[in-house]
């Protein structure tokens, strides 16, 4: 792998860090809208969709319902490939401002969807086309806007300037949650024909309001350096395949963890608490959306720790958190007792996931140089998200129903961390580069 070229991009001039902060908030706001528009739909694949779009509540419905949302998951890399490709060639902004306004369309048509009801088969057909949309939008999102922080961070400050807009998918998260959480109060009868709509609608408003933060951001140093030498090479990921092929697997083994941990608490926990083990809705919802408030300065706070001790030394605490704390997180769940419930999700999410998450954008950043950068970033990235996250709920449902124990489902998250851990210290450490 070559040197990362990140700390030979100057980093400072007299404009340069408030530059970097309008940078800075813009990728970030942005990133909470899209990441808001994202999740409503594993929200509400795990409480509304298998009986409204699949006709049941049966575990074959809920299935039904966590395939569509793998769906999503399996778009990302078209997105990864396709946005990657125009960020290393026209520039990191332009691809942040298309990604938000074709996941906000996608979005806001979901809560206008006609249901199994209504126009029998043709409701999933159409929200899987939908969510195909989202999921290519989102391919490009992560990788665009965390690029564009990494790349104007000031020497020795990636992890933190990369965690930043990284902690706009928990703030996600924390808003969509809130938001379900409100509308699922309301009588499942109303919650069911019109309530679960509203958060969906939203986001037309939400996405505006991104889409004006998002305006007027300029370009990062580093794309710059690469228009100014002439550097850019005409097919990104072509290229990378052919000259940095272990930084692209790498990429993919990094985020393993994330994604399996990650989306076996948001989705596939949500589901069997609420189902098996017959707790409110709103409890779940409210815990989450906790554990998710905490992430926002979590995110942060591990990308910082990163920069001080080592990418490496920080995932693999997270790792180790991780995997002793899977077993305890499902028991506390059983208790079905509301503070060890939010307890365990305050373990889970800003400690456990997000000490492995805080470094990730700067350490995914650092495998790759500045005119590859994006395609490697999401493309990795994303053929990992197709793999591990968008399936997680769907295994972890699967392997429940067939063993009527969550143990399987520990032992998957297990596998997961070893996966990590092994891609994490196949390579150098970059915190120093």
């Amino acid at each position: 792998m070559s040197t990362s070229p990140l700390a030979a991009v100057p980093a400072t001039s007299p404009q340069q860090p408030a530059q970097s902060r309008r940078t800075m908030v813009a990728s970030t706001v942005g990133t909470v809208m899209e990441w808001y528009d994202f999740n409503l739909y594993g929200l509400a694949s795990a409480l509304v969709f298998g009986p409204l779009f699949f006709g049941s509540s049966s575990t074959g419905a809920t299935l039904a319902s966590f395939a569509t949302f793998a769906v999503g998951f399996a778009a990302r890399p078209i997105g990864g490939i396709l946005f990657g490709h125009l960020g290393d060639r026209l520039g990191r902004k332009y691809v942040l401002l298309i990604t938000m306004l074709a996941m906000g369309v996608a979005t806001a048509l979901v809560g206008v969807l006609p249901t199994h009801a209504e126009i029998g088969v043709w409701a999933p057909v159409l929200l899987i086309v939908l969510r195909v949309a989202q999921g290519i939008a989102v391919g490009g999102e992560f990788a665009g806007a965390t690029l564009l922080t990494v790349e104007n961070a000031p020497p020795g400050r990636r992890g933190l300037y990369g965690a930043i807009p990284a902690m706009g998918t928990g703030a996600g998260f924390v808003l969509a949650s809130a938001v379900f959480g409100l509308v699922s109060l309301l009588p499942d009868s109303a919650f069911l024909s019109w309530g679960w709509r509203l958060p969906f609608l939203l986001s037309i408003g939400l996405v505006l309001f991104g889409m004006w933060a998002r305006r007027n951001i300029e370009e990062t140093p580093a794309f710059t350096a690469v228009e100014e030498k002439a550097e850019k090479v005409r097919f990104p990921l072509l290229h990378t395949l052919r000259t940095q092929p272990g930084a692209i697997v790498r990429t993919i083994g990094i985020t393993v963890s994330g994604f399996v941990w990650g989306y076996l608490i948001q989705a596939f926990a949500l589901s069997y608490a609420t189902t098996t083990l017959d707790i409110p809705k709103s409890t779940m919802l409210w815990a989450i959306a906790l554990a998710a408030t905490l992430e926002i300065g979590a995110i942060p706070l591990w990308g910082l720790v990163s920069d001080k001790i080592g990418r490496r030394r920080t995932v693999a605490l997270g790792l180790t958190a991780t995997a002793l704390f899977v077993f305890p997180f499902f028991q506390l769940l059983e208790t079905r007792s509301t503070p060890l419930i939010f307890l365990a999700f305050v373990i889970a999410m800003p400690v456990c996931k997000d000490m492995v998450f805080g470094p990730q954008a700067a350490l995914v950043a650092e495998q790759f140089d500045a005119k590859v950068r994006f395609s490697g970033v999401s493309t990795g990235r994303e053929i990992s998200g197709a793999l591990f996250g968008g399936t997680a709920p769907f295994i972890g449902t699967a392997l429940l129903a067939g063993t009527g124990s969550t143990a399987p489902v520990a032992l998957y998250v297990l596998a997961g961390c070893a996966l990590t851990f092994i891609a994490v210290f196949s390579g150098r450490e970059t915190a120093r580069d």
